[in-house]
């Protein structure tokens, strides 16, 4: 090698880009697995990056937090899920069961930290006490509230008495018993359709539609939620005033939406995850469910709808979009 080549390796070798670079490289890896893809995971990643900088743990700078999406295919998740343990990650943190339950089989010893429905009842964890093996988390117990977003989604149809409901079997969905007692007593037929990727979503709705549903409740998923603007853009196609269980459904364009807030949920998991960097042992860590609920209303897509919504249920909302 000349001494023109030697003195170009040493530069690039020691340049600030290139120091940054291996520095960067030898910091503690935090893995994050979801189903979303690069678009529809902006503002969960934005709320995690912030808590965690809040608690003095920063991406690039003490940490690497690097979000790995399986985009709607949960069958990617056990590869995802060995990738962060072949890179030592300190922590993977998994959103939805799917998710855990492949960051659970690639290791016994980093620690998880868990965003699902119900946590417990999904077999993630013993109890949310003392969680038991190397998992913690958050269970916002999303689907225990399906019976009262059916009540909300009749407030606003009125007549309405054939309504569809979209699930998820990759998630394991607490209470549905609760949902079809609800129904009953509300004099509604429910109709169900399971989709386990965005390819089955149109022949979801065509089902809907060539049955009669009035109304749509869109179940806890992450699936469901990754691809909120897709089934909201279906709704709105089939004249469907829809329901899910995150305000960033209802500013996607469904009509309504209610359940945890997002930034509590995901902020949470931050929280868990500072504990985990500092040497936190997740069995002996209590889970937490978020204490926060919010009622989220799109009255620019009920118009659109053809609707009149009720004034005491404006009324009571968090929010109303116009």
């Amino acid at each position: 090698m000349n001494w023109r080549a030697l003195l170009i390796l040493v530069f690039w070798i020691y340049s600030p880009t290139q120091a940054t670079a291996q520095k960067t490289g030898d910091l503690p890896l935090i893995g994050v697995l979801r189903l979303d893809t690069p678009e529809s995971v902006k503002p969960v990643a934005t709320i995690f990056r912030n808590t965690l900088a809040s608690l003095g743990q920063v991406d690039g700078r003490n940490i690497r937090i690097e979000f790995r999406l399986a985009e709607g295919h949960a069958e990617r998740f056990p590869e995802l899920a060995q990738a962060l343990v072949r890179e030592n990650a300190s922590v993977i943190v998994a959103s939805g069961d799917a998710a855990v339950r492949a960051a659970q089989q690639a290791t016994k010893t980093i620690p998880i930290v868990a965003v699902v429905d119900d946590i417990v009842a999904a077999g993630l964890i013993d109890n949310l006490a003392r969680p038991g093996g190397n998992t913690t988390g958050v269970s916002i117990l999303a689907s225990e509230l399906d019976a009262k977003r059916l009540e909300i989604l009749k407030r606003v149809v009125g007549a309405g008495r054939r309504f569809a409901v979209l699930s998820d079997p990759s998630s394991a969905q607490a209470a549905p018993q609760l949902l079809k007692e609800t129904a009953k007593s509300l004099g509604i037929e429910l109709i169900t359709e399971e989709v386990r990727s965005p390819d089955e979503f149109a022949t979801a709705f065509a089902s809907f539609r060539a049955k009669g549903a009035e109304a749509l409740i869109i179940r806890s998923s992450p699936l469901l939620f990754a691809f909120r603007k897709d089934l909201c853009g279906l709704s709105m196609t089939h004249k469907l005033p829809a329901i899910g269980q995150l305000r960033e459904q209802a500013e996607a364009g469904c009509t309504v939406s209610y359940g945890v807030k997002l930034s509590e949920m995901h902020s949470l998991a931050a929280v868990f995850t500072e504990k985990m960097l500092k040497g936190a042992r997740p069995e002996e860590t209590p889970a937490q469910q978020p204490a926060n609920y919010e009622l989220v209303i799109n009255a620019k897509t009920a118009k659109a709808l053809g609707m009149s919504l009720p004034p005491s249920l404006l009324a009571e909302a968090d929010e109303v979009i116009e």
